[in-house]
């Protein structure tokens, strides 16, 4: 949360990101305080499982609060706050851990999500999964042609819908022809991030969220 406490009444745009390591690691609420950009509120949840819908119930009945607890450190520092107003955006990022995996179930689900968000008046935007490296890719049969094909997909989809779409793939793979996460972004495992790759993130939603924020504005 940002430093400006508990008051969400000034931030023009309120933007929660659903997702696991990367928003966590990328320090995703602290991002309009280091970009300057006063007139966003970001908020991060981590859940490590592809199905969101347990943490979307929750966000839906906001500012109530779901009782179900978890012996996560993150849910118990969330207790400790208040609850948040629902958010203007709320970003569905899924992580390349996840994949392979039922592809069709999988989009069944995004589908769904999708329609929940916009009968609850939030507007859902769609992340593509960063892929892995190539070194990864080698050891993980089939992982990194499932992620390029869900990441079409997402690109399909949210096209067709009027949906905004995160292209994170694009920010940190080696161009369009070769679709892998570039090496001096990744940990030593090649399937995460290091700080230099949360940097360039940082400078590419700098240059891309206006967008989203223009072409789909908020009452």
């Amino acid at each position: 949360i940002r430093k400006s406490g508990n008051n969400y009444a000034g931030e023009k745009y309120r933007i929660l990101l659903v997702g696991a390591s990367v928003g966590k690691a990328w320090n995703f609420p602290e991002w309009p305080e280091r970009m300057q950009k006063e007139d966003y509120f970001f908020e991060m949840i981590p859940f490590y499982s592809f199905d969101k819908r347990e943490i979307l119930d929750e966000v839906f009945i906001r500012p109530k609060r779901k009782w179900k607890i978890r012996l996560s450190r993150s849910y118990l520092k969330r207790l400790l706050k208040p609850v948040p107003p629902k958010p203007h955006f709320l970003i569905l990022k899924e992580c390349a851990a996840y994949f392979p995996e039922d592809l069709e179930k999988y989009k069944a689900m995004i589908k769904n999500w999708i329609a929940l968000c916009k009968a609850k008046g939030i507007q859902p935007v769609l992340a593509t999964v960063i892929p892995v490296t190539r070194e990864h890719a080698a050891r993980a049969k089939n992982r990194l042609e499932m992620i390029i094909e869900y990441n079409d997909w997402i690109k399909s989809y949210t096209e067709k819908e009027g949906i905004p779409c995160l292209d994170l793939e694009a920010a940190l793979r080696i161009s369009c022809e070769d679709r892998t996460l570039r090496q001096g972004l990744a940990e030593p495992d090649g399937l995460h991030l290091n700080k230099r790759a949360y940097s360039v993130l940082d400078q590419w939603l700098l240059e891309n969220l206006s967008q989203i924020i223009t072409r789909f504005p908020i009452d």
